[in-house]
Order: structure tokens, then C-alpha cells, then sequence
């Protein structure tokens, strides 16, 4: 992807000052960069779709919280290194015939991506360059912002009942703060997944821009973030935030629980493995 004419229109002038190597335990899963001294790149680096394994959450936890220790860094742009997919969501094979140890912490790195992300002192931009269902709504949805591209057959969404799982409380909560009350209760009742088009009308996503404007816009809404004066802009998101935030962390071990309960459930493990099947076998 380029950093073309339309993020120079926005005043954006790249210049690369560090790029950091990624440490061993998260290296093939993401990639953080630091294109300007306001803004980290976070990219999504784990073939073939970017679905969220235990290993793939803690690595991406681990890249933010080391974009955050920069104290010059104020605005973090999400986005991928598949140009037709941001994520697929849920590593699915987690939840196939687990471990119920491994189920679990599985949960909890998943929650913990959630908890960081969304309650970052970082502001934080989705480049939204492909499909982003599921997890990878939630992704998106934990940012402050979210730039799309464009494209009818590219689709955004929590579609979970599609596959008999359903979105956790705290992510239903968010969906519904989102995008309102009905549009939540259709979108996460039917698992329906959106357009660009139909995602902006939503607010589900904040614009939509050519494919190759994308990263570029992202950089540009960035920058004008990462300028706010951090201290008031923190203190906004905080309150904000706080509610769903501190919902979670309260109940984080019952979660836990009802995460494991549902997945681990006879009907449930039957619609998992249909739909694995149905991907042409296990992988």
C-alpha cells in the first residue's frame, strides 16, 4: 500500500523514523512500524486471514502496549497485510474438541485484546481494506475510528448465530451503543453482515474511501487525532468507555465460564465441526 497523494493532500509528510522488530513469541502474527512521531502502524500478519488464535490476541496485546510505552506516540492505525481481508475473526479450530484449559485461556486473550484496544490511551484508526466479520468487527468496532473500502462484495458484521456461537454480552453491548438498539438486535439475531455502503449508514464505519485511499485516509484521521491534547482527549474517551470496560473486568472470570459452558456444549461442538467440514476439513 502507498502513502499517496491523497495523504499528502491531508498534510501527512511520511517519514520513517523507527521501525521496530517484533519479539520472537509475536513474529508472523503482527508487524509494528512507526511511520510519523504521532502514529504507530499495527498490521495484521497472520497467513492466510488474520483470525485471532490465543498466540495471534497476545501478540497483538503485546504491540499495543508497546506502542503505548512511546510517550511521543498518541494515534495507532490498525490494518492488515492481506489487501482483502482485515480479519477473519475467532481462530475457529480453538473452539473445535479443545482443551477446556486452553478454551479458557484462549477467552481471557481475547478479552484482554478487547480491554486494550478499545480502553487504549492511543487513538486508534481501522483501515478497513477487506472483509471484517466477527472478530474482526470487533477489531474495527474497539477503535475510535473506522475508514472502509469501498466495494459491495466486501462485507462487515457479527454474524456468530450463522455459525451457533453467539457475541459475548460485552461485545453485544458495544454493537448496540454502536449502531443502536433494532439495528443490533436485527444484525446479531440474523448474523448479518454488512456493505460498505450499509455500514456507513449505520455508523458501523465512520467512511468509505477507493481501496487505494484507504491506508492513506487512515494516516490522515491518525495524525489528526494523535494532535488533540492528550490529556482532555483521554479523560473523553475514559468516560466514554468506562461503562462497558468496567462491566467486563468485573466479570471477566464469568465470562470465562459462560464462554466455556456454551463452546464446550454437545450441539454446539456439532455446529462447529459442520462448519469446519464445510470449509473442506480440519485445518
Amino acid at each position: 500500500k502507498m502513502l499517496s497523494t491523497s495523504l499528502l493532500r491531508r498534510g501527512f509528510a511520511p517519514r520513517v523514523q523507527w521501525v521496530r522488530s517484533i519479539n520472537a513469541p509475536r513474529r508472523g502474527y503482527v508487524n509494528l512500524t512507526k511511520p510519523s512521531p504521532l502514529v504507530a502502524v499495527l498490521e495484521l500478519d497472520r497467513a492466510p486471514v488474520n483470525s485471532l488464535s490465543k498466540e495471534m490476541a497476545d501478540a497483538l496485546v503485546g504491540a499495543i502496549k508497546e506502542a503505548e510505552g512511546d510517550a511521543k506516540v498518541q494515534s495507532l492505525v490498525l490494518k492488515s497485510s492481506n489487501p482483502k481481508i482485515f480479519s477473519a475473526g475467532l481462530d475457529i479450530t480453538e473452539m473445535n474438541d479443545p482443551e477446556v484449559s486452553r478454551l479458557e485461556d484462549f477467552w481471557r486473550s481475547i478479552q484482554e485484546v478487547f480491554l486494550t484496544l478499545y480502553g487504549s490511551r492511543l487513538s486508534t484508526v481501522a483501515a478497513i481494506e477487506g472483509h471484517s466479520p466477527a472478530g474482526g468487527c470487533l477489531l474495527a468496532m474497539s477503535c475510535d475510528y473506522r475508514v472502509m473500502t469501498e466495494g459491495e462484495n466486501f462485507k462487515i458484521g457479527l454474524n456468530e448465530t450463522k455459525l451457533g456461537i453467539a457475541a459475548p454480552y460485552w461485545l453485544k453491548d458495544l454493537f448496540v451503543k454502536t449502531i443502536g438498539y433494532r439495528e443490533a438486535e436485527l444484525g446479531l439475531g440474523l448474523g448479518k453482515l454488512y456493505s460498505p455502503s450499509e455500514a456507513l449508514a449505520i455508523n458501523l464505519v465512520d467512511e468509505v474511501v477507493k481501496n487505494e485511499d484507504v491506508l492513506s485516509v487512515a494516516m490522515g484521521e491518525a495524525e489528526k487525532w494523535g494532535k488533540i491534547p492528550p490529556k482532555g482527549r483521554v479523560a473523553t474517551k475514559v468516560m466514554l468507555r468506562a461503562e462497558i470496560l468496567d462491566g467486563l473486568k468485573e466479570k471477566r472470570e464469568l465470562d470465562v465460564g459462560w464462554f466455556r459452558d456454551f463452546i464446550m456444549e454437545e450441539g454446539t461442538q456439532k455446529g462447529i465441526d459442520a462448519y469446519l467440514k464445510s470449509l473442506g476439513g480440519k485445518k
